[in-house]
């Protein structure tokens, strides 16, 4: 269900810069680092991810990888997938900056969004009140720590070391989302109707 790197391309990957990136065999972008109780920030071509204050502590390793695109499509733009050690890695939330074009980071229908791995479907992020971003032409959000231990919903057991998120389009109907390319308004974002989700 995840793509995987093999011990030694890990290895690799840990001596690398944050804001760098390397790629695996695949071709596909990632940037490892460790971060600890002081905070710090990893870079990746459109995504930067802040971590604040004791946001992880002990400290661990976060890779953060780059995909254009995943075989559930629906995402404007790149897909950047979060990957920790742990379910329970993240003590506070950190936030995940997307750079975009202006006409989508000044659009109020567009969003981060989440996917929900038990049913493949991306769900705008929920909080009210987003991060400030410091470039205009950019979307922010924090990443909601309970995706990772709760990434189906409460009443799921099931936990996740992976969370992928991208910008995504907010709608509430089928006529919302964009006309010829088979997407359907489902879970309050436009997804790809081959998906199964022609709802």
């Amino acid at each position: 269900m995840w793509p995987w790197l093999g011990t030694a391309v890990l290895a690799v990957a840990a001596s690398v810069s944050c804001g760098t990136g390397i790629r695996d065999g695949q071709g596909d972008l990632y940037a490892t680092k460790t971060i600890g109780p002081e905070g710090g920030q990893i870079v990746l071509r459109e995504a930067t991810l802040d971590f604040g204050l004791n946001c992880v502590d002990p400290p661990a390793p976060i890779t953060l990888r780059r995909f254009d695109s995943i075989a559930q499509t629906g995402a404007v733009g790149p897909v950047f997938q979060i990957q920790v050690p742990s379910p329970g890695t993240f003590n506070n939330q950190p936030t995940i900056t997307i750079s975009t074009l202006d006409t989508v980071a000044s659009d109020s229908r567009y969003a981060i969004g989440f996917l929900v791995p038990a049913i493949r479907q991306w769900f705008p992020n929920t909080n009210t009140n987003p991060p400030p971003c410091a470039a205009s032409s950019a979307l922010c959000a924090e990443v909601q720590i309970q995706s990772f231990t709760q990434p189906n919903g409460p009443q799921d057991p099931l936990k996740t070391t992976t969370l992928d998120l991208a910008i995504v389009q907010k709608c509430m109907a089928n006529s919302e989302c964009p006309t010829g390319q088979n997407m359907v308004c489902s879970g309050t974002a436009c997804q790809l109707c081959s998906s199964g989700f022609c709802n």
